[in-house]
């Protein structure tokens, strides 16, 4: 495979300018892309004093490459928020990360989606359902911290504004609480919701390390 150079990734920079759908940008090329642009930078950075000339072609270069780096991950951005928004996958090939943002960006308009249904019919989901505490299953979860979310699930930080009785299974099939009155912990986004709206726990906004709760 013939190693990737500046007219290659113009060119990809230009078909996804030119063209609507979203363009096939493999990992592997991406990683191609980079390694092109960070070989300029290190060549202007081994240029010499005495080769004004060389060094300004190369920092012409360097910038164009990151304009057009930029500006194709941008584009690409938008496209696939477009595609999560109606709903339809983008036909061209997408990295790992493209395919991450694609799946959040997904299922946060679904998520939506449903929020307006509720909201316009009235309807309540059902709470969490209590679940008897069993020994070292059932695992305290009070303090204000960040937690890493599995695959496809969203946290939320809250503080409770009445004691839960009785620990409850996570739709991260994690087990939480008893909780006190007061007590602040980190559970899952969608158990959370009910709970939000029936003023039983209130979220907690975390700005800069200042804990903030939102009224």
């Amino acid at each position: 495979m013939s190693e990737m150079n500046y007219n290659d990734i113009k060119s990809a920079w230009e078909d996804e300018t030119e063209k609507e759908a979203l363009q096939n940008l493999a990992d592997l090329r991406l990683s191609k892309m980079i390694q092109y642009l960070s070989s300029v930078r290190l060549s202007l950075a081994a240029t010499s004093a005495d080769e004004p000339l060389q060094a300004d072609i190369l920092t012409q270069e360097a910038l164009n490459l990151e304009f057009m780096f930029e500006d194709l991950l941008a584009l690409r951005r938008d496209k696939i928020v477009k595609s999560a928004l109606v709903g339809r996958r983008p036909t061209g090939d997408m990295t790992l990360a493209e395919e991450e943002f694609y799946n959040r960006t997904q299922r946060a308009f679904d998520g939506h989606s449903e929020f307006m249904k509720e909201s316009l019919t009235g309807s309540v989901s059902s709470q969490p359902k209590a679940r008897p505490k069993k020994g070292k299953e059932v695992k305290e979860r009070t303090e204000a911290v960040s937690v890493k979310a599995p695959d496809e699930m969203d946290y939320v930080v809250v503080r409770f504004l009445r004691p839960i009785d009785d620990a409850f299974m996570g739709l991260d099939e994690l087990t939480y609480g008893p909780f006190k009155k007061e007590d602040v912990a980190t559970i899952p986004a969608a158990n959370a919701r009910i709970w939000l709206r029936d003023g039983t726990v209130a979220r907690v906004v975390l700005e800069e390390g200042v804990v903030v709760d939102e009224k």
